[in-house]
């Protein structure tokens, strides 16, 4: 059966047929809004878009970050900057004493200390014995004759002159004269002519060889005394002249009795280095053996010479009164031949004129000695005044050998620290110790005072004109890396010297820098650098040189100083314009444009486009 159409959502009637049953009515759902469905989309699509917009923002900020942390940055500091002029150098002293080897004086060929014993005195011309105008050598000589009616009789007269040692050398002056008596006699006796003469000439040349032998007596003595040795036994020490020569001598004393060994310089004692010591305190004594054996020497010597003085002007005494006892025999020998004169009328012809020869040369030798007075006493003088010098050379060979003795043992002249100097031993470049023989002269120890350090620097002749005396400068040193101690350019160099590791054309000059605070640790000879204020400007910031970008627009205009700041956290930089005020070697100081602690790019970052920029 079909059943009629029914419209949609309606009830469909109820056949007739069918018995009738009870059923549940279903009552239909109203249809649902469709509002929803799209809230959920949309709130779907706009998760996603926040999904994807965040992510892309994170993978922006991490490129960022990559970006950022490829370049060097550094953040900029408060303060100015100072141009800096780094210099190095070595500490030193500002007050010291430099000890030197002393200078040995006195005469090396050993005056007043050679071999030798005593005096040693010898006398020329006659010696032992005498002359006499009458021919016989004991005195004096005569004659005798006679006959029924006449006698003649004779006189003599002598001197003996004493001469210096054991010899002695005598004048015999004699003459006999005769008479005869009236009533027949003749002469009985005379004496020849050859014989007066031959007596008055050995007369002259006995009292000339008496006074000529004095002086040379009188000369060999203090000669021997002053130029001889005393017996010491520095001949026989090592050095001496019969001893073996001394190890390391320059040269030994041979026979001149000087040499090396007096004047070694071998150090025997000295004050440890780093020790302090006080004024007057001994700090340096070298080996004085030769030294005080050579003084001992000389004052035996001095001794010695004063007494050959004094005996030498005893001698020249007894020859000035030797002299003069010479005249005196020939002043007699005249008178006596102006008497005899007296009896020309009595006497032949032949004794007549040989009376007259007798005078005239009992006048010419009188004549002759009186002359030689002056040549004497002139002589005599010179004796005299040789032998003082003599005595005065020995003397100040004696006060050599003392204050060499005194030199030898080294005082300090300051209070402060002992410090050794370097010498060559062998191949080796070592500290001066106990035991190492010096040289005249040479340096070999300092006296500092720590209390006042300074450090002996060079700068090159380039950068010499940037210096001014009164600079502030701050020296570290590398034994002690933490410390730094202000300090001031004290003095600069005039005169350029060859740099020691360097060609010979680079020039430095010396520069002295005072240290205004000490510390204890600070001794001599420890490395230095010191950085120069050569100049400064406060500034509110400094940042690094390179961090400083030039821009030049061309067309005259001047060009543009400026950085890169980095943005707060990290997020890209920013180009920014600065004043400087003053650039150094490695930092510039910004007047404005930049503050402390903000962060500035040492190069330029690479998503900042192709600006024209020089550093």
């Amino acid at each position: 059966m079909q059943l009629p159409k029914t419209s949609p959502g309606s009830i469909p009637p109820v056949p007739p047929a069918a018995p009738p049953t009870v059923k549940a009515v279903r009552e239909e759902e109203p249809p649902r809004s469709r509002k929803g469905l799209w809230t959920l989309l949309f709130l779907v699509a706009a998760g996603a878009a926040g999904t994807w917009y965040w992510t892309s923002r994170s993978e922006a900020r991490r490129q960022e970050a990559a970006v950022a942390s490829a370049v060097r940055t550094q953040a900029a500091r408060p303060g100015g900057v100072s141009m800096i002029l780094r210099i190095t150098g070595t500490t030193g002293a500002e007050r010291y004493s430099s000890m030197l080897t002393p200078q040995m004086r006195g005469s090396r060929s050993g005056f007043g200390r050679s071999g030798g014993s005593g005096f040693s005195t010898s006398t020329r011309g006659s010696s032992g014995g005498g002359s006499s105008r009458g021919g016989s050598s004991g005195g004096g000589s005569g004659g005798s004759s006679g006959d029924s009616g006449g006698s003649s009789s004779s006189s003599s007269y002598g001197m003996t002159a004493s001469s210096t040692g054991s010899s002695s050398s005598s004048t015999s002056l004699s003459s006999t004269s005769s008479t005869s008596t009236a009533g027949g006699g003749s002469s009985g006796g005379t004496m020849s002519r050859s014989a007066t003469q031959r007596a008055a000439t050995t007369g002259r040349i006995s009292s000339r060889s008496t006074s000529t032998s004095s002086r040379t007596s009188s000369q060999q003595a203090v000669s021997s005394a002053l130029g001889s040795g005393l017996g010491s036994t520095a001949d026989s020490l090592p050095g001496g002249s019969s001893g073996p020569s001394s190890v390391g001598s320059v040269s030994g004393r041979g026979s001149s009795g000087g040499g090396g060994g007096d004047f070694m310089l071998v150090l025997q004692d000295a004050a440890k280095p780093g020790s302090v010591v006080k004024k007057g305190t001994p700090v340096a004594e070298f080996d004085r053996q030769y030294m005080l054996t050579r003084l001992d020497d000389y004052k035996a010597g001095v001794a010695q010479s004063e007494a050959a003085f004094k005996k030498l002007l005893a001698e020249i005494d007894v020859n000035k009164k030797a002299h003069e006892q010479t005249i005196a025999v020939a002043q007699a020998e005249y008178d006596k031949a102006l008497i005899d004169m007296k009896t020309l009328p009595v006497r032949s012809a032949m004794d007549a004129e040989r009376l007259r020869l007798a005078l005239e040369e009992a006048q010419a030798q009188l004549k002759q000695l009186k002359d030689e007075v002056k040549f004497v006493d002139s002589g005599q003088k010179a004796e005299r005044r040789m032998a003082e010098l003599q005595v005065d050379q020995a003397k100040v060979e004696l006060k050599r050998a003392e204050q060499n003795a005194e030199r030898m043992v080294m005082k300090a002249p300051i209070d402060g620290m002992v410090v050794m100097q370097n010498m060559f031993r062998g191949a080796d470049f070592d500290q001066i110790k106990v035991g190492d023989q010096l040289y005249p002269g040479m340096m070999f120890m300092q006296i500092v005072d720590p209390s006042s350090m300074v450090i002996n620097a060079t700068v090159s002749q380039v950068d010499v004109d940037k210096l001014r005396i009164g600079q502030k400068a701050t020296a570290r040193f590398d034994a002690f890396p933490g410390l730094e101690l202000p300090a001031r350019v004290h003095a600069i160099g005039s005169v350029a010297k060859s740099a020691r590791y360097r060609p010979d054309w680079v020039k430095e000059l010396p520069v002295v820098l005072k240290l205004e605070k000490m510390d204890p640790r600070v001794i001599p000879d420890l490395s230095v650098s010191c950085d120069v204020v050569l100049s400064s400007a406060d500034a509110e910031a400094n940042v690094p040189r390179e961090a400083v970008f030039t821009e030049d627009f061309g067309g005259g205009k001047e060009p543009v100083k400026y950085v890169w700041v980095q943005r707060p956290g990290g997020q890209g930089w920013e180009k920014r314009q600065v004043e400087l005020v003053l650039v150094s070697n490695t930092h510039a100081a910004v007047a404005r444009g930049i503050k402390p602690d903000e962060v500035v790019a040492l190069e330029p970052p690479p998503d900042v486009g192709a600006a024209k920029t020089s550093s």
